[in-house]
């Protein structure tokens, strides 16, 4: 309860002295999500569109895409700082650092990475104490969900498109294997590729994830996850593949999903 009242008070100070110094546009839902969980959403001042969450990231100005973003927007709104889960155009970069812009590129590909960009982002934008206290505790729920993983961990597919047959690895892969399960594609490159239908047989998946833009599964009848019935689709893509600080909130969803008992 200690730390609790402690932390708010971090945050509410850090907020009152620090959070107007800023002027910060993110360019990625991953960095807006660090950014308002760090206490620095009056900081905002533009987001890429897919923005959503929390529901204040909403309100705030859009700026286009990260692939895409709005140059003139940018300009007028003045950043000091721009973060990033991509690479920008060199000339853009080149431009916009011309301007006096910090350019902040954060891509994490594992939830200790993404404890390492909160810290980072903590130290410089003068939010160190609400930095520590969030990676403390996403540290503290993956131990307990650590203490129940128990037996064999079920092999598990994530399944994001089935014409053609595409799954994810990198970042969601951690996160299957910090909830207890593994990731049968754990051996692809890149964060999304194509998977054959022959090998996701030979593979024999216990579990299958669907997500992205998968209307329908289409799995092989022959699979350990169809015969059991252990497909899943009412999960939220946001959660499951954004890696930001709520990433723990899936770690703690899938070994739910994992362990779950009869």
């Amino acid at each position: 309860m200690k730390k609790v009242i402690f932390f708010l008070l971090v945050l509410v100070f850090s907020q009152e002295c620090r959070a107007e110094e800023y002027r910060i546009i993110s360019l990625a839902p991953n960095t807006t999500e660090i950014l308002f969980k760090l206490g620095l959403g009056d900081s905002i001042v533009g987001v890429d569109r897919y923005s959503d969450y929390p529901e204040a990231a909403r309100k705030v100005e859009k700026v286009g895409t990260f692939v895409s973003p709005n140059l003139e927007k940018i300009i007028l709104l003045k950043p000091d700082y721009i973060l990033l889960h991509t690479d920008v155009n060199k000339d853009m970069r080149d431009y916009l650092e011309g301007l006096g812009i910090n350019i902040i590129k954060i891509s994490p590909n594992s939830l200790e990475e993404i404890c390492d960009s909160i810290n980072m982002l903590g130290v410089i934008f003068n939010m160190e104490g609400p930095a520590s206290f969030i990676v403390e505790d996403i540290r503290e729920r993956i131990k307990a969900v650590s203490q129940k993983i128990e037996g064999d961990r079920p092999k598990v597919f994530v399944q994001l498109s089935s014409d053609p047959l595409i799954t994810v690895s990198s970042f969601i892969g951690d996160i299957i294997r910090l909830a207890g399960g593994d990731n049968i594609a754990r051996d692809i490159k890149g964060n999304a590729a194509l998977f054959s239908y022959e090998v996701l047989i030979q593979r024999n998946p216990d579990i299958v994830l669907v997500i992205g833009f998968s209307e329908d599964s289409n799995l092989p009848d022959s699979i350990s996850a169809v015969k059991n019935n252990r497909i899943y689709k009412d999960l939220d893509p946001n959660v499951l593949l954004r890696p930001g600080p709520r990433a723990i909130e899936a770690i703690e969803e899938l070994n739910r999903i994992f362990y779950e008992k009869d």
